[in-house]
This record gives C-alpha cells, structure tokens and sequence, in this order.
C-alpha cells in the first residue's frame, strides 16, 4: 500500500510539473517546437512514452497544440 501512494504522490508532482510549464520557458531554443530534451530540461520527470503520447503528428517534436494536449 506504501508503493502505490508513493508512486501516486510522483505522478500527481510529474503532473503538477507538466501542467506549470510554460511554452517559452519549454521552448529553449526558440523555434517553434518542443524537443524531448527541452521538455526534460524542464519537466524531468515527463516519460518518454506520455511525450510521445501528446505528439500527434509523430515528427518527435511538440509543437503549441500538441504541448497544450500535454498539460491538460
């Protein structure tokens, strides 16, 4: 029972995490798309598979609507 709060308590800060980001924090170089190492820069606990998730075009970038569908 003590794991599974754990792991919840993670998850509800990966989410906080995610949900406080803000697109030019997120968006180190300026280029209109989010990496997976700019969203680990910023959200290091985001997995790779809710990344991949949230990128519906699969180009391996986030670009604003994809990012938006991220955070909730």
């Amino acid at each position: 029972m003590k794991k599974l709060l754990a792991a919840l308590a993670v998850s509800a800060f990966a989410i906080t995490a995610v949900q406080a980001a803000e697109w030019g924090d997120v968006d180190a170089d300026s280029n209109g798309m989010i990496t997976m190492e700019e969203a680990k820069a910023m959200m290091p606990d985001l997995s790779a598979d809710a990344f991949k998730a949230a990128d519906s075009d699969g180009d391996g970038t986030l670009n604003a609507e994809e990012f938006a569908k991220l955070k909730g």
